[in-house]
């Protein structure tokens, strides 16, 4: 439950972020959001540890005896100044971070470009310090802080971007009412809201029909498509779809509306979005077949009418 003493704290994280230099909100965003991942990392490698005391399978690790110094767990134990140079040298706890699942893996593309922009080994302590204190075990308290945290994002970018309120996502959804056979896509999908608040969905009403391994498989790597192309949205869309159980989102950094997005097309059957408002488009990249519907650089027109919704 996302109560007041919770929202103090989140608040507390954010006004750290302010006054140890960096304040602009996504970057500030992105950066609770690594931290919230590689706490992550540690509590899944918890529960497969507890998992391979009955079974005796270690497989699902994701730390080794080697490299356990990156965890959570342990470097947040360290002096400042220590864990700060953990956080900066090769194969850190960010660079293992940033290569999570592999380096061929869709995650690892979208992190590429990632930067690790906490200036001071003070901030980093004291931020990870107020997080650790932050229970989100559930799914319902973790999705909550996320989308305060968005919400923090006062103004629309250049190109549109806002973020839907959780209730009209939720709304949305349960009108579509998705199943286990679909294939959803957000062609604007920025934070990917609408693709938790579909998955949600399905663990909410086919709890049961999603452990069939077919259906898991299709659940967890084909069933959730998402396009947008602001390289630092496209990597909090992936980080809060895997928070959220989704192993291999198919979340694509390219324009929807260009030609490049033609693959998507046969593949999705349920389209839930919220089109970018106040976006202009290069209409020499926009796909043909939508210039023949309307002939505008408008993001707000050219969307619906590519994507019917």
């Amino acid at each position: 439950m996302f109560t007041q003493e919770l929202q103090s704290k989140i608040d507390q994280v954010w006004l750290a972020f302010h006054s140890g230099g960096l304040s602009n909100p996504l970057s500030v965003i992105e950066q609770i959001t690594f931290l919230l991942f590689i706490k992550q990392l540690d509590e899944l490698q918890n529960r497969a540890e507890d998992q391979a005391i009955i079974t005796g399978n270690t497989s699902n690790y994701i730390y080794t005896e080697e490299n356990k110094e990156l965890r959570w767990s342990n470097f947040k134990n360290v002096a400042p100044e220590e864990m700060y140079k953990l956080f900066q040298k090769e194969n850190g706890v960010f660079d293992f971070m940033k290569n999570f699942g592999g380096k061929s893996t869709a995650f690892s593309k979208f992190m590429k470009n990632a930067n690790f922009m906490i200036p001071t080994a003070r901030l980093l302590t004291q931020v990870v310090e107020m997080l650790d204190k932050i229970e989100m075990n559930d799914k319902d308290t973790k999705g909550d802080v996320y989308e305060y945290m968005l919400g923090k994002i006062a103004s629309a970018g250049s190109n549109g971007q806002f973020r839907t309120p959780r209730h009209i996502i939720k709304m949305m959804v349960e009108m579509m009412k998705p199943t286990p056979e679909d294939t959803i896509c957000d062609p604007s999908s920025g934070s990917c809201g609408f693709l938790v608040g579909a998955a949600e969905y399905l663990q909410e009403n086919y709890k049961q029909e999603l452990l069939k391994p077919g259906v898991q498989n299709h659940y967890l790597n084909e069933m959730f498509f998402g396009m947008e192309f602001d390289p630092t949205m496209i990597r909090i869309g992936a980080m809060n779809l895997i928070l959220h159980g989704i192993e291999n989102p198919q979340l694509k950094d390219v324009d929807s509306l260009s030609q490049a997005n033609s693959d998507f097309e046969d593949k999705v059957s349920l389209i839930l979005a919220n089109p970018p408002f106040k976006g202009s488009l290069d209409k020499d990249a926009v796909d043909e077949k939508v210039i023949a519907l309307v002939d505008s650089k408008k993001t707000e027109l050219d969307i619906p009418l590519n994507f019917p919704v």
